[in-house]
């Protein structure tokens, strides 16, 4: 994930929009939900829980599904890039030298981009911010998507899987901090209607602890073990959605271990906390699964191994997955410490990636179902890419 985008021009230079956002009203599915919009609407500033280890459970069917798919989150306790008088402007402009950096480190030692890389840092902040006919359009696009699956008979998941900086805010330099209000991400979330998203930030900040990182502290990617903690959610939210469906299962794990340091930043001669690398130590047996990559190099592997968004193209299949489905799964990096999963829920995956700072590389829905008529399409979409609005009249 070091691909340099174009650059977009939001927010700092203009006047600070209102919060718009906050106006949107569509009709939830319960009333759980709109007590989850309602929330969702401020922000996502939020101080760090330090809970006990988590005991993995078995996926659920009964819970709301805005409640499970779209848990609310606390609101922000600021906004000064909304609301402020210009300070927070100033003292971004006192840190700019920093910012100018690749990388930003926080007090801790943890490593984050800095807006090198699609203006992480300042979408982090809230310091950009989309404006709103560049949410619609989002929404437009969006629904275009799922519309024109289901009248294929197509279902549609949306996986926005977070930054490290929206799950463990506290480890960013404490000058931003102080600046942090709503992001990119808390907007889209105000707006999304009924789409099929699932936002895994509210369950992810739940079951953080002190002993183990959802997130590393060294590469911008959660560690397999903050994968498998995202894939509760996503198999309740699932199940949720496909009440009558074969149900999506979380295998039980008896711990995690750490495996390693992948320090993304070695290259800028940046040093690492140390080895945080945590995989998931699984109870129960998962099938073999037999894998074509981009090479058209056929294995056969342990049904825990990860699919490397390096090896895309790929096919999956397993003798018996759990859904009984076929998908096609548009995905980036992020999507290989879920990719485990996926593989045992469908078969055969095709797994493709996408390349949304680039809107002419985008991924053609139309042709792919067409190629290879998939049963459940997912989207796995990192969100930091929520900056690159798709042009106006995008659509299925």
């Amino acid at each position: 994930m070091t691909d340099q985008p174009d650059v977009q021009s939001h927010g700092p230079g203009a006047p600070a929009p209102r919060r718009w956002w906050r106006r949107a009203s569509y009709a939830p599915l319960t009333v759980l939900g709109v007590a989850s919009v309602a929330a969702l609407i401020a922000g996502a500033s939020v101080s760090a829980r330090l809970d006990q280890h988590p005991v993995p459970v078995p996926a659920e069917q009964s819970d709301s599904t805005d409640e499970v798919c779209r848990p609310a989150m606390e609101p922000a306790t600021q906004e000064p890039w909304l609301e402020g008088d210009g300070s927070a402007e100033r003292v971004w402009q006192e840190n700019a030298a920093e910012v100018a950096q690749p990388y930003l480190v926080g007090p801790n030692g943890w490593i984050f981009w800095s807006d090198y890389i699609e203006q992480y840092a300042s979408q982090a902040v809230g310091r950009d911010t989309l404006s709103e006919s560049e949410l619609n359009r989002w929404v437009d696009y969006y629904s275009s998507i799922r519309d024109g699956l289901a009248a294929e008979g197509v279902d549609f998941q949306i996986i926005v899987t977070p930054s490290t900086s929206s799950i463990y805010p506290e480890q960013l330099p404490t000058w931003m901090q102080e600046l942090r209000g709503s992001t990119i991400l808390d907007q889209f979330m105000a707006v999304e209607g009924d789409l099929p998203v699932i936002d895994l930030r509210a369950s992810l900040i739940a079951e953080k602890t002190s002993d183990v990182n959802l997130f590393s502290w060294s590469n911008s990617h959660w560690t397999d073990f903050g994968g498998y903690v995202g894939w509760k959610q996503i198999a309740r939210c699932v199940n949720a959605m496909n009440p009558e469906d074969p149900a999506m299962r979380v295998p039980a794990i008896s711990g995690y271990e750490v495996v390693g340091d992948f320090n993304e930043w070695a290259s800028f001669g940046v040093s690492s906390p140390g080895a945080d690398w945590a995989v998931p130590r699984f109870s129960e047996p998962m099938q073999d699964v037999t894998f074509t990559d981009k090479d058209g190099i056929t294995k056969t592997v342990p049904g825990d191994s990860v699919m490397d968004a390096s090896w895309l193209p790929l096919q999956t299949t397993v003798a018996e997955p759990w859904t009984g489905k076929s998908a096609l799964i548009i995905r980036d990096s992020m999507g290989g410490a879920i990719s485990p999963y996926w593989g045992q829920a469908y078969s055969p995956t095709w797994q493709v990636g996408h390349d949304y700072t680039d809107f002419s590389a985008w991924p053609n829905y139309r042709d792919l179902v067409a190629q290879h008529s998939p049963d459940v399409v997912v989207l796995q979409l990192a969100e930091r890419h929520l900056i690159n609005t798709p042009p106006a009249g995008a659509a299925y």
